[in-house]
């Protein structure tokens, strides 16, 4: 559909991650704005992204050779997603999967924070910074709502993924995976560190993810999100969320709506206008509810 393709192409993007269909439903324009405006990164976003970083670094060493080309960053996103899905295995627990799939033939992609072993089944578990001795209580329902619809659209990928619904063939072919080839620096950095030649492939060590994926127990239907003091990294509280197929379809749906360009981004409602005053684009690219002040 052109119009399909006119819109990613609108906001400089080719293909739509969790978080932007999550931002959705906190404010669809605000969504669009930060493609089209550029999206400020906040000390707390840098807070945030250190807790992740030092979790992930009590599971695996990432790949120290930096990537330099596009073909590069490929490997070393599947050479991580590999290491941490080993860790599922060693250590109960995996973090910061990034996972793919598609809607409607959109490219869609994001990245779990974090996966635990149970007895009998996989637990998906989504982790946010929350201000000191804040309490849970105190989130209001449109906060919970986004955080609800990305964990849901994460099992859904990965169920996809486990399912065989969504193949290694389907990856590769959407991301022309079979016709990249690593940077001889990037080879030769690989070499040094100890990766061996047959692991130094895109398409084998995509293999190895799919297969360790589809592997996986169970995706449990017991959702959970873990909500981490910004300032400690300690955690202050989390909720179990029941998965609901119906939900998530009719939550999809409306996303999807915007997509696939049958209707404009929609500001937040009157009942919501409080949520402006919090927006860097209040009063300036969006005067929806701007009333002077």
């Amino acid at each position: 559909m052109p119009y399909k393709e006119n819109k990613l192409r609108q906001l400089g993007k080719s293909s739509i991650s969790a978080t932007d269909i999550a931002s959705q439903f906190w404010c669809e324009k605000q969504m669009e704005l930060n493609y089209l405006y550029g999206k400020k990164y906040t000390e707390q976003m840098r807070k945030g992204r250190q807790i992740h970083e030092t979790l992930q670094a009590e599971t695996f060493i990432p790949l120290t050779v930096e990537p330099v080309t596009y073909a590069d960053y490929m490997y070393k996103v599947g050479y991580e997603d590999y290491m941490a899905l080993k860790t599922l295995d060693e250590k109960g627990v995996c973090r910061e999967l990034q996972i793919y799939g598609s809607l409607n033939g959109y490219r869609i992609v994001g990245k779990i924070d974090e996966l635990r072993k149970e007895k009998e089944s996989t637990r998906i578990i989504e982790l946010k910074t929350i201000e000191a001795n804040a309490r849970i209580a105190a989130f209001d329902e449109a906060k919970m709502k986004l955080h609800t619809v990305q964990i849901m659209l994460y099992k859904r990928l990965l169920d996809s993924i486990k399912n065989r619904e969504y193949t290694l063939y389907n990856f590769a072919k959407s991301y022309g995976i079979e016709s990249l080839k690593l940077s001889d620096t990037f080879l030769r950095g690989l070499h040094t560190i100890g990766i061996k030649e047959e692991f130094a492939n895109i398409g084998e060590i995509y293999r190895m993810v799919f297969d360790a994926i589809s592997a996986l127990p169970p995706i449990s239907e017991k959702l959970e999100l873990r909500y981490i003091d910004r300032f400690s990294g300690k955690q202050a509280s989390s909720i179990i969320i029941n998965y609901s197929e119906e939900k998530i379809n009719s939550q999809l749906k409306f996303a999807l709506g915007y997509w696939n360009g049958d209707r404009e981004a929609l500001p937040v409602s009157e009942e919501e206008k409080w949520k402006c005053k919090l927006c860097k684009f209040y009063g300036k690219e969006c005067k929806v509810w701007w009333n002077g002040d």
